[in-house]
């Protein structure tokens, strides 16, 4: 039997179960996104995020990095995501183009999109991939954001999740790094 050293498998564990610095990786350094204000703009959620999943969860600690930058505008979505995992000795990447936005209570994004750049044979070329992700406020005195493990799926997987306002089923991990969620108008 192979044992699951796959990014699918871990993504998966997590999200049925209910660190270093701050910064991103050169691998996934923020990216620009034009996210002023303008004619039809109706939310935007930028990200870059650090967090580690203790061994308590998976019997190993998971190292997870997020950078995501979205905008909806004029209906359209454009955007990018980059996700790295590391656990076990292996370092998943992930890249691909935002193709649903959807920002629900003010502080709540949820955003996806197929996957270009892949090296897990586990999660090909043209899968999607999301996330939840929380922006918890600015300063000292904020809780930190946080983010789940991503969800797993096709397009009409991908843009239900975005179109439900429901809270995350899996678990919310802290996270350090910032998440900026904004919502002009609703989703």
């Amino acid at each position: 039997m192979r044992l699951a050293h796959s990014f699918a498998a871990v993504s998966i564990v997590g999200f049925a179960l209910a660190c270093a610095d701050d910064s991103p990786t050169t691998t996934l350094e923020p990216f620009a996104l034009e996210t002023q204000q303008e004619g039809g703009q109706t939310a935007s959620a930028t990200a870059g995020l650090h967090w580690t999943i203790p061994p308590s969860a998976f019997g190993f600690p998971v190292d997870n990095r997020l950078t995501i930058a979205a905008l909806r505008s004029d209906g359209d979505v454009r955007g990018r995501f980059v996700y790295e995992q590391a656990f076990l000795g292996n370092t998943f990447l992930f890249e691909g183009p935002i193709t649903c936005l959807g920002v629900y209570d003010g502080f709540r994004a949820k955003t996806g999109g197929p996957v270009e750049k892949s090296n897990d044979p586990d999660v090909p070329v043209g899968t999607f991939i999301w996330w939840h992700v929380h922006d918890n406020g600015e300063g000292s005195g904020a809780a930190p954001d946080q983010a789940t493990l991503p969800g797993l799926g096709d397009e009409a997987g991908n843009e239900a999740f975005c179109a439900s306002p429901n809270r995350p089923l899996g678990r919310l991990w802290d996270t350090q790094g910032n998440a900026q969620v904004r919502a002009l108008s609703a989703p």
